[in-house]
């Protein structure tokens, strides 16, 4: 399931409405869960409401996609998985991801290097207050080294396609337990734009529900 994904999109493929969301709109989020993140969440309190500034569509086959949603504030990321967002209105899931750091490696030798490390069973952050360790959630139950998932994403700067770019990603899915007993996610995100720069996205993430929020 988590082999490489290729994107097929048609060329005339424009950046849907799911759940009411797209470019151009505001998710405005309850402020009540925002203040239930434990003290030790690693994720910052975003603004009550974010305007969404872009959008990405990744096909993960199996009649799996997932959108992301790009607000007017960097440091943000929503993402749904489920349908197709056409036809198929379908999500699954729901997630705010933070971007906690990123970094731009300075060549193959530290890029190839990260590509290891995501492979391992476990993955050691670096914090304000030392190391934070995460256990691989995606293959949890194999304690052999395993290949991350890589996946292309198509993302749009309007509702009519303009500034289209792909980016192709290779990325591992990371867990910890917080103080309550709920799991923080951190998702290790190496990303390859067509013309840009390389970069390793680090980012925490916490579930939605979708009384949490409206758009």
């Amino acid at each position: 399931m988590f082999g490489s994904l290729f994107n097929k999109k048609p060329k005339g493929w424009l950046p849907p409405e799911v759940l009411g969301l797209t470019i151009g709109r505001g998710i405005t989020f309850d402020k009540i869960a925002l203040k239930l993140l434990p003290a030790d969440s690693l994720i910052e309190h975003p603004d009550t409401t974010l305007m969404i500034t872009a959008q990405g569509h990744c096909d993960l086959g199996e009649q799996s996609h997932m959108h992301r949603f790009y607000p007017d504030d960097d440091r943000f990321l929503v993402q749904f998985q489920g349908g197709d967002g056409h036809e198929d209105e379908r999500v699954d899931e729901i997630m705010l991801w933070y971007f906690y750091d990123v970094q731009y490696p300075s060549g193959d030798g530290e890029w190839n290097q990260m590509k290891n490390a995501l492979r391992q069973t476990t993955f050691n952050l670096q914090t304000e207050d030392g190391l934070q360790r995460f256990d691989r959630a995606w293959f949890d139950t194999s304690t052999a080294p395993e290949d991350p998932m890589t996946y292309w994403e198509e993302v749009c700067d309007d509702r009519e396609g303009r500034g289209r770019r792909k980016i192709f990603q290779t990325a591992m899915l990371f867990a910890r337990t917080l103080k309550d007993g709920r799991d923080e996610m951190l998702l290790i995100n190496m990303e390859e734009p067509e013309n840009a720069e390389r970069s390793i996205a680090y980012m925490i993430g916490f579930p939605l529900e979708r009384h949490n929020f409206s758009v």
